[in-house]
């Protein structure tokens, strides 16, 4: 038997409590131990509670200053009720499934066990001797006076689980399931239920149900802040509330009994999806005044007449309030929660739920748990779970302003020069995206590695524009901290922290890139600025990147830029001996993997010193993009000062245009002068052209006439006297005495001139086709000579 000993609880201020787990030594664990479960007597004598590694606590109220002592380990627990029909008996839901009947007031060790669950149990809820226990499979009524099962209800877990099951303390059974139905049995009437569409009361996404003490209504919560109360005699809705759209969805919804209610209990405690506690009376509509802020919870538990209140704060101490002391004298209306009439959903409360949703099931601590079993999240799934994440806002307005500004603006053609696409549509993508930077940050526009930096991101978000371009913004802001001090030049104070980094993780291959004269803006620059998508393949890059965004470190990603050269230390010692050899490795593709990269990355994460360590420089905290607004201007006290000013900034564009236009004029000219030059050239050789054929025709004539004279005495004979005949053609034109004619006579001779022109023209044409055809007759005679030979 465990040996007890009593101890007060610590005491805050007036009526205030508080205790902590103890941390047993036979334990040995180191990790954090908090409060889970909390149950009070009906009695409100006493009440228990187990922590996180399953010990039991027993808090006695009958004392002035109330007082605990601690049982002993009775295994992790799921849930923890008291029994109404025997003031010391507890039950306690296992991890195993089984339940746990067992009594305070004396050894814990010995207890009997309740052996039906397949799936451990989730909650308990007690009507007369009997009690209700269910789990996401099954719901089960046992016999409390027995200890043995007396019921287990016949339900449809096919298409939908169970959310949760209760008793009424008028016998109602309701179980709700996650596609909103209920479900509804009275006791010893099983054979018959009734089954409720909670649709047709207008509320979707139920998040939890409670029986009004005198069981004659349901008090019913979603998460679009309605409260919806029905009647148990015959279901009807007795009551609608809304509450206000700045209010965050209720998590989990508690009574509060009051000695002049009835029953009725009007006042009920509401913890909200941001773990805040709140009190609203349904009667006069409207929030109640506390006397003292509470901080964070995640469960709260209110005795049975409503004199105590016990509550697990977020950071897993319990706390202990008599409720009188809570509330002020009277109800103060914080804001009016006016009545509503049913209305049809919107289709914003339906992605305002569904938002909702997906941020509760999406959870980081589960999305670790994934990253860690498989390595990386389902690329079906990557995009909303990196925006959910990053808690992406989706806010158009604050985009649309910046769209509509860059669309008559285009920006984009000196800086795009370098990274060229063949694809049409992600050009105009990739475009569209740099022009809305620009109008955010007007000093990206000297930004050259900007393109290389937004495509990869760009691309997996490209059929959601809007939150591609708020996720390259949470990159910016979160990830490229310091990386505009010295813009436009590389971020030197950046890499000054990656070589003290290699210094202290590898010195020896630091000394290696010193001495072939290898800067940090050769082997780490190329990573940081193009995200090491270049180095990376595509899925193993999308894995560093899942784990990036996941830890949420932006120092993460210097530690994996040096971790880089340190798992290719090897290749670099042996097979890269030239300085070109190593730049041309640090813009390639590699052959290094994402899990060697993170293994190597967090390893230095948790080994390098403080004072050289990224996080003593950069900001570790995440920012996140508002909902409404404008987005959060870019980093603009990390750029040179001289460019920050807001003349230099307006100066600046202008001499982006004037250096567009002078650019554009430059190239005029110079086709201008290419086209001039290629003329001149053209003109030149049509002259000497023309010389060459010429000469040509020349020497063809003297070779024409003087080839053959050589041959017999006849043919040269004949020859002469056709040549003869020829020639004396030419003399028989007329003398022209052309100074003693009159003006008559210039005439007629003008005239005469012409004709004669036209002769000669004639008889030179008739002339070179005899020549040709004398020519061809010579070659004829002398090939047959040659053949006779």
């Amino acid at each position: 038997m465990y040996k007890w000993k009593w101890k007060n609880l610590r005491k805050i201020d007036n009526d205030n409590f508080e205790l902590e787990p103890e941390i047993t030594k036979k334990l040995q664990c180191f990790s954090r131990i908090n409060f889970a479960h909390i149950a009070f007597d009906w009695n409100e004598e006493y009440f228990v509670a187990i922590d996180t590694a399953g010990y039991l606590y027993y808090i006695d109220l009958t004392n002035n200053y109330p007082s605990y002592k601690k049982l002993g380990n009775i295994g992790k627990a799921t849930f923890v009720g008291c029994n109404p029909t025997n003031k010391y008996e507890i039950l306690v839901g296992l991890t195993t499934g089984d339940i746990k009947i067992l009594r305070v007031n004396i050894d814990i060790s010995q207890f009997c066990l309740l052996i039906a669950h397949k799936i451990p149990p989730l909650q308990i809820s007690f009507y007369k001797k009997y009690c209700l226990t269910f789990s996401c499979k099954e719901v089960i009524i046992w016999c409390l006076h027995s200890c043995s099962k007396s019921q287990q209800l016949k339900i449809n877990t096919k298409n939908c689980i169970i959310k949760k099951a209760s008793f009424s303390n008028l016998g109602h059974i309701a179980v709700l399931y996650y596609n909103d139905n209920f479900q509804i049995w009275n006791h010893n009437q099983f054979e018959n239920n009734i089954k409720i569409d909670a649709k047709i009361f207008n509320i979707r996404n139920i998040n939890d149900f409670v029986f009004t003490q005198n069981g004659r209504a349901m008090i019913i919560v979603n998460i679009q802040n309605k409260i919806v109360i029905l009647n148990t005699y015959n279901w009807n809705l007795m009551k609608t509330l809304s509450l206000p759209d700045n209010f965050i969805g209720i998590k989990h919804l508690s009574l509060v009994p009051s000695p002049l209610d009835g029953g009725a209990n009007n006042i009920i405690a509401c913890i909200s999806s941001t773990y805040n506690l709140y009190f609203f009376d349904l009667n006069k509509s409207c929030f109640i005044n506390i006397l003292q802020p509470l901080k964070p919870i995640k469960k709260i538990i209110i005795s049975p007449t409503g004199r105590y209140i016990t509550y697990i704060e977020k950071e897993g101490h319990l706390k202990f309030i008599i409720t009188e002391k809570l509330f002020l004298d009277k109800c103060e209306s914080l804001q009016k929660i006016e009545p509503c009439r049913p209305v049809a959903h919107e289709i914003s409360d339906h992605l305002q739920c569904v938002r909702q949703n997906i941020k509760r099931e999406l959870r980081l601590e589960r999305l670790i748990l994934i990253l860690k079993e498989f390595g990386e999240y389902p690329e079906k799934y990557r995009v909303l779970i990196w925006s959910t994440i990053l808690n992406l806002p989706s806010n158009k307005s604050a985009y649309n302003a910046l769209a509509n500004k860059a669309a008559n603006i285009n920006f984009t053609l000196n800086i795009l020069k370098n990274h060229p696409l063949a694809n049409r549509s992600k050009k105009i993508l990739l475009m569209t995206t740099v022009n809305c930077l620009i109008q955010w940050c007007p000093l990206l526009i000297q930004c050259s590695f900007l393109p290389n930096l937004v495509f990869p991101f760009l691309m997996i978000f490209q059929k959601n524009l809007l939150c591609g371009f708020e996720l390259i913004l949470s990159i910016l802001l979160n990830y490229c901290q310091k990386w505009f001090e010295y813009h436009p030049l590389p971020p030197l104070n950046v890499l000054g922290i990656i070589e003290n980094i290699l210094l202290q993780a590898d010195p020896s291959l630091l000394n290696v890139f010193c001495e072939r004269k290898i800067t940090s803006t050769e082997y780490a620059w190329p990573l940081l600025k193009t995200a090491m998508s270049e180095v990376l393949s595509g899925p193993e890059w999308l894995i560093l990147w899942d784990h990036l965004i996941s830890f949420k470190k932006p120092s993460l990603l210097l530690m994996s830029v040096i971790a880089y050269s340190i798992c290719s230390r090897e290749i670099i010692i042996s097979s890269l001996q030239t300085q070109e050899d190593i730049k041309k490795y640090f813009i390639k593709q590699g052959h290094i993997g994402a899990q060697e990269l993170l293994k190597v990355a967090q390893k230095l994460d948790n080994s390098i010193p403080l004072r050289i360590h990224p996080s003593y420089y950069l900001r570790n905290e995440i920012i996140t993009l508002p909902f409404k607004g404008p987005y959060p201007p870019f980093m603009i006290n990390d750029f040179p000062k001289f460019l920050t000013d807001e003349i230099s900034i307006f100066e600046l564009e202008k001499l982006k245009q004037k250096e567009i236009m002078r650019e554009h004029n430059h190239i005029t000219k110079k086709i201008a002068e290419e086209n001039r030059l290629k003329h001149e050239a053209k003109t030149f050789i049509d002259e000497i052209h023309q010389i060459r054929l010429s000469e040509a025709q020349k020497c063809f004539k003297e070779y024409a006439f003087n080839e053959d004279w050589e041959l017999k005495a006849t043919e040269e004979d004949t020859y002469k006297a056709k040549h003869k005949c020829i020639c004396d053609q030419f003399h028989d034109i007329p003398h022209l005495d052309l100074e003693t004619s009159s003006n008559e006579d210039m005439v007629d001779l003008k005239n005469d001139k012409t004709k004669y022109y036209q002769q000669l023209q004639q008889d030179v044409d008739n002339l070179e086709y005899e020549v040709q055809s004398f020519l061809d007759s010579l070659r004829s005679q002398k090939s047959k000579v040659i053949l006779n030979t």
